[in-house]
């Protein structure tokens, strides 16, 4: 019995040993991000009609709950999408970035932008559609008239235009003079009808066969050459009636980008 007695206490301690070796604790909750950052290009996005000389922003939405700070990277493309240049990296989202345009027209001009987060997750995003980046084109003309006083012409005259829309001086090298027969407001409805440096043309015996004709003039700086070869095609086919929508598209087609 007392042998018994005196092993109890080592068999006690031995137990409380062994109970303190059992304690646990419980971990911080771990995050595992698989979703890509939401990206979205404001501007441009396409069809924005952007001018050398000037700076303009580009724009965005970016976010996410893990995004890398100054991790915003921008390119932009003068042929397409075809080949990019880098614009700025490791930039700040702030949404907005002001861009001094490049002295290199281009009619196929996009920007792509990319974003990250801290998990390696990441958006790329282009422009939707090509916007223009061109010289200041000039002011449209004043003054705009027609004359049918003999009954068979229409006689169309303008004044001359000496400044750029910005109302800077430029010398136009010609006019366009556009027609149809009813009084859209839209150009994709007026058709080219000749090419002049001159301030007037008359339209033969237009008055003779029509009831009535609308004209648009429009004044051109042609300063890659594309344009002339444009006009030279349209007055050699008259028939296929092109509209000034469709010359801005054949200035698109006919740009391989990086021309100057």
């Amino acid at each position: 019995m007392d042998t018994f007695k005196g092993d109890t206490p080592i068999l006690f301690l031995f137990a409380t040993g062994l109970l303190a070796l059992t304690g646990y604790g419980t971990s911080e909750p771990v995050v595992n991000d698989t979703v890509d950052p939401s990206l979205s290009i404001l501007s441009p996005n396409g069809g924005e009609a952007w001018y050398i000389g000037d700076t303009n922003d580009i724009t965005w939405t970016a976010s996410d709950t893990n995004l890398i700070p100054n991790s915003v990277y921008l390119w932009y493309s003068l042929n397409g999408g075809t080949d990019y240049l880098p614009l700025a990296e490791g930039t700040a989202n702030s949404g907005n970035y002001p861009w001094e345009l490049p002295t290199t027209q281009s009619y196929n001009a996009r920007v792509r932008i990319k974003v990250s987060d801290s998990f390696g997750n990441f958006s790329q995003k282009a422009s939707t559609a090509s916007f223009t980046i061109t010289y200041v084109p000039p002011q449209t003309p004043a003054g705009v008239n027609v004359n049918t006083a003999n009954g068979i012409d229409a006689v169309i005259s303008w004044q001359p235009v000496t400044q750029t829309i910005y109302s800077t001086p430029i010398t136009p090298d010609g006019y366009i003079v556009m027609y149809n027969e009813t009084p859209y407001e839209n150009e994709q409805y007026y058709y080219f009808l000749t090419e002049t440096d001159q301030l007037s043309y008359t339209h033969l015996r237009v008055a003779r066969f029509r009831d009535q004709m609308f004209y648009r003039v429009v004044a051109y700086k042609d300063y890659d050459g594309r344009m002339a070869g444009i006009l030279a095609r349209a007055k050699s086919h008259p028939e296929t009636r092109l509209s000034m929508i469709e010359i801005k598209q054949a200035l698109v087609s006919a740009s391989n980008g990086g021309d100057k």
